[in-house]
């Protein structure tokens, strides 16, 4: 079903889309990549914008008052030493928030900087000020933000650095700051590994960060051919410098953002950004949403949704704000049980996400999230309401509508007709040439946005 994506995106029959589709087509792209999606009335919002307005806006988020979902956060009263709850509370910030980059990207850090709560930490607390260093400093200098994630309590309990002493260095975490977090596997030598590790010598956590001086390696070190009596903060700065890492992170955010495969071009492009912006994240970020290649049909429609941004982006589409208990367990059958990725690599992403299981998850999300019945509907689906915003007067407009605003109308044709013959009988599976009574029209506009977000094109952002 999903082979290559070209079996999706072959039945669009689409050509040149980027220099077709107007401004509202690629800002409704841009806040799926940017955010996760929107409901209608921030659709609306966004869209008088325009594109360039809209990217301003998130990538100056501190430009935006987001007191309404502080407010929501608060009302719940989470604990954060609590795993369930600090995964409900990240959850409600995706949904609510007005600054939708800072989750998204805060998000990247998480899986870039893979820490898990599992096993080592066991400290939700200290997975929630991770947390708030990701979403402090995610659109700052990558710097800044590699050498507070350096210090930062998990993450050295995470990778083993409170072990890391004068008389017993410990590689783990010399290994992977360069093997995953700036230069890449094949940058960095064995040598460099050691004498890395050597630096970062009583950089440990009982709980904040502290710097045993009794137990750093106070002799000169050579590191990536550069000499000198070295500490954790200078193996930093070395490394956020370099050009290998320039071009790692650039190829990682382009890859999460914006398309799977970019060219070496385009990846020499962003970081040149990088590198000429000294390493500010915002401007990175401006560059690759600017870029014709975001605004272009190879990016389209080419990323397979993650769990976050197929549970979220559904609710957000289909006017659902009832957070329901169970929705990190959700995602974590899906393959993102956020605070406890998989490993230091964090999740993979692609073709990953998609297995039987894991497919079958989407769907059974897709069934009750659709079908979903309450005494009190607030919060809820409820067709009535649905059918209503848009005005349907057949069952062309019924499926039209949907299809418009669940996939951009990025359909074969036969997938269209098949759904336009669906909604166009009754409840018997008698063809009906009018508007069907109140009961059958909520059962067929279940079922019909049911069957669109099993659609392979459902499941691509």
């Amino acid at each position: 079903m999903f082979a290559g994506d070209k079996s999706l995106r072959a039945g669009r029959g689409r050509q040149n889309m980027s220099n077709t589709k107007s401004d509202s087509y690629w800002t409704d792209h841009l806040l799926r990549r940017a955010g996760f999606g929107t409901t209608l009335q921030e659709q609306s919002y966004y869209r008088q914008l325009g594109y360039d307005g809209t990217l301003n806006e998130l990538l100056h988020p501190e430009s935006v008052k987001d007191d309404a979902m502080e407010k929501i956060v608060y009302d719940q009263n989470f604990d954060f030493t609590d795993l369930g709850d600090l995964r409900r509370w990240w959850i409600y910030r995706m949904m609510f928030s007005k600054r939708p980059l800072v989750e998204k990207i805060t998000l990247f850090w998480h899986g870039h900087f893979a820490t898990s709560n599992a096993g080592k930490v066991n400290s939700p607390y200290s997975m929630y000020q991770q947390n708030l260093t990701l979403r402090n400093q995610g659109l700052g200098n990558f710097q800044d933000l590699l050498m507070s994630v350096s210090k930062d309590p998990a993450m050295i309990v995470w990778l083993d650095n409170q072990q890391n002493t004068k008389n017993k260095p410990n590689e783990n975490y010399a290994r992977e700051v360069m093997e995953l977090f700036t230069m890449g596997i094949g940058n960095y030598s064995e040598a460099d590994v050691k004498e890395a590790a050597r630096a970062f010598t009583g950089w440990m956590a009982p709980r904040d960060f502290y710097f045993n001086r009794k137990q750093h390696d106070t002799g000169e070190k050579t590191f990536l051919g550069e000499k000198g009596n070295f500490g954790g903060e200078e193996i930093v700065k070395i490394l956020a410098a370099r050009p290998e890492t320039a071009r790692f992170i650039s190829r990682k955010l382009i890859t999460f953002f914006c398309m799977d495969d970019p060219s070496d071009g385009f990846v020499q492009k962003i970081a040149d950004t990088f590198t000429s912006s000294k390493q500010d994240i915002r401007t990175v970020m401006q560059t690759i949403f600017s870029s014709n290649e975001f605004r272009s049909d190879k990016a389209y429609h080419s990323k397979i949704k993650s769990p976050a941004e197929f549970v979220i982006g559904t609710m957000k589409l289909l006017q659902v704000d009832k957070i329901d208990g169970d929705l990190p367990a959700v995602m974590a059958r899906m393959g993102q049980n956020l605070y406890e990725p998989p490993n230091v690599k964090g999740w993979d992403g692609g073709m990953s996400w998609i297995a039987t299981d894991t497919l079958m998850e989407r769907f059974n999300f897709a069934a009750r999230i659709s079908t979903q019945k309450f005494d009190a509907k607030e919060g809820y689906i409820n067709p009535t309401v649905l059918a209503s915003q848009f005005g349907s007067t057949s069952a062309k407009d019924m499926v039209d509508y949907f299809l418009g605003r669940l996939v951009d109308e990025d359909v074969p044709s036969s997938a269209r007709k098949q759904l336009l013959s669906y909604v166009a009988t009754n409840l018997n599976g008698e063809a009906v040439t009018t508007m069907p009574d109140a009961k059958t029209l909520e059962a067929k506009m279940r079922g019909l946005l049911h069957l669109i977000m099993t659609l392979p094109s459902y499941q691509l952002v």
